[in-house]
C-alpha cells in the first residue's frame, strides 16, 4: 500500500515568506509535488484549482489574533463542511511553547501537528504516514471499510510486479437487491456486513493458520454494492471457497422472517414493476486458482472473473466456479 509515485501527488505548504523551513520541506519531502503559499487565504483558493494529499501549514500563521485569526479559521472550518475539500488533512507545525487552551473554542480539531524546531526525520515520517492514512480512508468502503477499487488494483498490480504466484476470487450475492428492495437498506447493509466479516474471517483463519506470508499473499476487497474479492496462497483457495460458501449458505436464512424462510424465495416487484418470486440469497464465486505468468494486469483477471461469475449464476443456489485454463 501507499507505494505510489510521490511527483503525482501534492502537498500545500503555507509558510510565512521569510521562513527558514522553506528549503527544508524541499529537501525532506522530495518527491513530492510541493506548491509553497505565503499565506492560508492564498492555499484555500487555490484548492478549487487543484486538490492536494496534505495541507502543511505553520501555526504562526493559522493562528493569528483577532481578525486574521478568525478569517483562517472560517477557511479552515468551510473546509470541514465541504463534502471534498473536508477530506484533505492538514499538518500544523506548532511553536514549542504552544498553548492548547488558546484554540479550545475553536471547531477545528487540531490532531496532526509537529512541534519546533522541525526534526527533518519527524517531518518526512508524518508526512509519509498522513498521505498513506489519507489515501486507503479515501478508498475504504464506507460501510464495511474494506479497501475498494483503488487499492485492488494497487494489491494486484504489486503481486503481478513482484512475480507472486496467487489465486484470485471474485464473490457475488444473488439476488440481494431484491432483498434490499423488501427488507429495506438497513436490513441489506446487516447481510453486507456479514458476508464481508465471514469472507475477512475465513481468509485470515486460514492464511494464519497455514503460516501463510499474509502481506504478500492476502487480501481482501470490496468493490461496491454486494461484491467483493479476495487474493490469497494458491493453496488455500479452494478451501476458503467451499467455506465461505457453506457458512453463507447457513446464515443467510437468519436474515429472514419466519414466512419467506419457511417458502425459500420472496415475493417483491422487479425492474420492470411486475410481481415476481425471488430465491433466498446465495454466492457466486468466480476463482482463478492460480494467477501466473499469462496474466500481465487487473484487466485481465477482471474480464476473466466476470465470465467465471455469469457461469455461476446460471445455476441456482450457490456456486463456485474455478477457471480451468492453463497457461
Amino acid at each position: 500500500m501507499c507505494k505510489d509515485k510521490k511527483n503525482d501527488l501534492d502537498i500545500f505548504v503555507v509558510l510565512d515568506g521569510s521562513s527558514d523551513y522553506r528549503s527544508l520541506v524541499n529537501e525532506e519531502l522530495e518527491g513530492y509535488n510541493i506548491k509553497l503559499f505565503d499565506s492560508f487565504n492564498q492555499a484555500y483558493y487555490s484548492l478549487y484549482i487543484s486538490i492536494p494529499q496534505l495541507i502543511i501549514i505553520a501555526a504562526k500563521i493559522a493562528f493569528k489574533s483577532g481578525d486574521a485569526r478568525k478569517r483562517q479559521f472560517e477557511m479552515i472550518n468551510d473546509m470541514r463542511l465541504d463534502n471534498i475539500l473536508s477530506n484533505i488533512p492538514i499538518l500544523f507545525i506548532l511553536p514549542v511553547n504552544f498553548d492548547f487552551k488558546d484554540i479550545k473554542n475553536e471547531k477545528y480539531f487540531l490532531k496532526n501537528y509537529i512541534k519546533e524546531p522541525l526534526n527533518p526525520f519527524e517531518l518526512r515520517y508524518k508526512t509519509d504516514s498522513i498521505v498513506c492514512a489519507s489515501k486507503s480512508a479515501l478508498d475504504a468502503n464506507p460501510l464495511t471499510k474494506l479497501p475498494g477499487n483503488s487499492s485492488i488494483m494497487e494489491s494486484v498490480k504489486n503481486k503481478l510486479d513482484n512475480k507472486t504466484i496467487f489465486s484470485f476470487a471474485y464473490v457475488d450475492i444473488d439476488n440481494f437487491k431484491s432483498y434490499n428492495d423488501k427488507y429495506g437498506f438497513l436490513r441489506g447493509d446487516e447481510v453486507i456486513m456479514m458476508a464481508s466479516r465471514l469472507i475477512a474471517n475465513t481468509v485470515y483463519n486460514i492464511s494464519k493458520t497455514r503460516h501463510r506470508n499474509i502481506e504478500k499473499y492476502v487480501f481482501i476487497g470490496h468493490i461496491g454494492g454486494d461484491d467483493f474479492i479476495l487474493i490469497s496462497h494458491p493453496e488455500d483457495m479452494k478451501d476458503i471457497a467451499d467455506i465461505v460458501v457453506n457458512d453463507f449458505d447457513k446464515i443467510i436464512l437468519s436474515f429472514y422472517n419466519d414466512i419467506d424462510k419457511k417458502r425459500g424465495y420472496i415475493e417483491t416487484y422487479d425492474r420492470r414493476k411486475k410481481l415476481n418470486r425471488f430465491p433466498v440469497m446465495s454466492l457466486s464465486v468466480a476463482v482463478i486458482p492460480n494467477v501466473n505468468k499469462r496474466i500481465t494486469h487487473y484487466g485481465q483477471i477482471s474480464e476473466i472473473a466476470s465470465g467465471l461469475k455469469a457461469l455461476a449464476k446460471e445455476k441456482t443456489g450457490s456456486n463456485i466456479v474455478l477457471d480451468k485454463r492453463q497457461d
